[in-house]
């Protein structure tokens, strides 16, 4: 069932709350090894602060607008509030537009020739353009003068309170950041500064890691009286604990819970490995169980080598190893069995002995993980290759059992 939306929807004002902690990080990864003295504040001096000792080094102002159209104009209500904010702090504090740098991070766009488009970063203009506070700060304040909106009233005072030269020494110190990415796109901004702090293809999942850690945070930031300031030190420590869990040798096991579809479960059915179990008469759950093994390792080891994360030749070394610890074992059911008692049962019966061992007790671990499904499915992985088997003549039985 669809639920309608309605102009009552919190909705928009949840995703911008969400969007200035999310942003606050972001933002603050820039800082990590950089300045360890700086304090990040989410509505403390603003809607997001840079601070140290005390001291705004950055303010910012966050305006997130889910359906990313959001136009700047010289009469925006986004601008005008943001203005008002800063105005009202200037007016307190002189020195605010010398000493820290403002800005108005926004989805949405200024429009060409707009006082808006005149405060962006210089970085974003290209040659033969430039800022130009000056000139936005006549454009300003002729709409300041103008009025019309009862809305803006306040707004539109603040700024005139200034006088002119106070007012473009405040918008000299200003940068619009607009054409900024959703709440739900920042995720991909962390990540790509995270590359240069995790192991490679692993910074997706030291994303996940320290985002699990900085929510909690920012609710405990939020909840003291008054709001308090998290230390861009305890994020580059929490960085520190993610590095040394996603070192090269510490490899995570995502699989483990993950189950084929109804028609991989189908396609596995006339495979080798599990022809060779039927072989030696394993019942039909446990052959539901060794597909569910084959699959969670298969798609386990391929994502390590998708991502990069195995050496070259390591999955190979991995699999030698359980060749020859399954050789001895595999040898001593043959030389138990012997010529002249090799019974379709007495050889049912071995492969059954072997066989549970591998269930039951074969744990080697690759590299740092030892869950039983990648042990046990890669043993089948090997069994689907006939490189090793539980009967005692597994490679023609298993043929015999194809025919």
């Amino acid at each position: 069932m669809t639920i309608p939306s309605t102009k009552f929807s919190a909705a928009p004002s949840a995703a911008g709350y969400l969007y200035q902690a999310r942003l606050a990080l972001a933002l603050c990864l820039k800082y990590v090894n950089v300045d360890v003295g700086v304090e990040v504040g989410i509505e403390r001096l603003d809607d997001v602060s840079f601070e140290a000792n005390g001291t705004a080094l950055e303010l910012l102002q966050a305006k997130h607008h889910i359906d990313h159209i959001a136009s700047l104009t010289d009469k925006s209500v986004d601008l005008w509030k943001t203005l008002r904010v800063w105005s009202e702090a200037a007016a307190k504090d002189p020195t605010l537009p010398a000493r820290a740098r403002l800005a108005l991070v926004t989805t949405g766009s200024a429009p060409d020739d707009s006082a808006a488009a005149m405060l962006r970063p210089a970085a974003a203009y290209s040659a033969g353009k430039a800022r130009d506070p000056k000139a936005a700060a006549a454009l300003l304040g002729a709409v300041a003068e103008a009025g019309g909106n009862q809305e803006l009233k306040a707004a539109y005072a603040a700024f005139l309170t200034l006088g002119p030269t106070m007012r473009i020494s405040l918008l000299s110190s200003i940068e619009i950041l607009d054409n900024q990415p959703l709440v739900t796109d920042l995720g991909e901004v962390i990540e790509k500064d995270l590359r240069m702090l995790a192991p490679r293809g692993q910074a997706a999942i030291a994303r996940e890691r320290l985002e699990g850690w900085w929510w909690p945070r920012v609710c405990k930031a939020l909840m003291a009286n008054p709001a308090e300031s998290i230390s861009v030190l305890e994020v580059e420590g929490k960085l520190d604990d993610i590095r040394d869990g996603l070192k090269r040798d510490v490899l995570v096991a995502d699989q483990e819970h993950v189950d084929p579809t109804t028609d991989e479960i189908a396609d596995y059915e006339g495979r080798p490995f599990v022809r060779q179990l039927k072989v030696i008469g394993v019942g039909e759950t446990r052959i539901e169980y060794a597909k569910r093994d084959y699959y969670r390792a298969f798609t386990q080891r391929s994502k390590w080598v998708r991502e990069h994360l195995v050496f070259d030749g390591e999955i190979a070394k991995y699999e030698l190893t359980l060749i020859e610890e399954w050789q001895p074992r595999f040898q001593q059911i043959r030389d138990k069995i012997g010529d002249r008692k090799k019974t379709d049962e007495g050889c049912r019966q071995a492969g059954q002995e072997l066989y549970s061992w591998v269930e039951a007790d074969a744990r080697f671990p690759f590299r740092t993980v030892s869950q039983r499904f990648l042990t046990v499915g890669s043993y089948h992985i090997l069994a689907n290759d006939l490189r090793v088997g539980w009967h005692p003549d597994y490679e023609t039985a298993c043929v015999a059992e194809e025919v």
